[in-house]
């Protein structure tokens, strides 16, 4: 029911995401979605402005042009729907990949048998070994 009152609506939802990279991309996707949506509005004006200035055949041709324009932008529009699924579908993939690698099967964490398992892993260079280093040298006599 909730779907078929989404297909009743007029312009599309506005829930842009928070991360501006993210946000503008997915403004150019609702802007085109209204695009094809109220597309026959100047279509319809123009045929109509077209017809009144040079006759039948200008009308037409406004149309045949104008149909032409909305299929071009509706075809944009499919594919763009296509690619957003794909990346959606790949995203959940990392996701429950991530979820579910083990620890025990990455051989790069493997401890000896001397060491505790649960201590993690510290990649030189980041954020937390280098808090360790501070901690260390401000622990020690005499360090300033």
């Amino acid at each position: 029911m909730e779907r078929n009152n989404r297909r009743l609506q007029w312009i599309p939802p506005w829930e842009m995401p928070a991360d501006p990279i993210k946000a503008v991309f997915w403004f150019l996707y609702w802007l085109l979605r209204v695009v094809v949506r109220f597309y026959w509005l100047p279509l319809l004006a123009g045929v109509i402005y077209e017809g009144l200035l040079n006759g039948l055949i200008g009308g037409g041709i406004t149309l045949l042009l104008g149909l032409a324009l909305w299929v071009a932008l509706f075809a944009v529009l499919r594919i763009v729907e296509l690619l957003r699924g794909v990346a959606q579908v790949l995203a959940t993939v990392e996701q429950l990949q991530q979820e579910f690698s083990l620890i025990d099967n990455d051989p790069l964490s493997r401890s000896s048998e001397g060491e505790p398992r649960n201590e993690p892993r510290v990649v030189e260079g980041t954020i937390v070994y280098l808090d360790e280093k501070r901690r260390e040298r401000g622990d020690r006599p005499g360090a300033s």
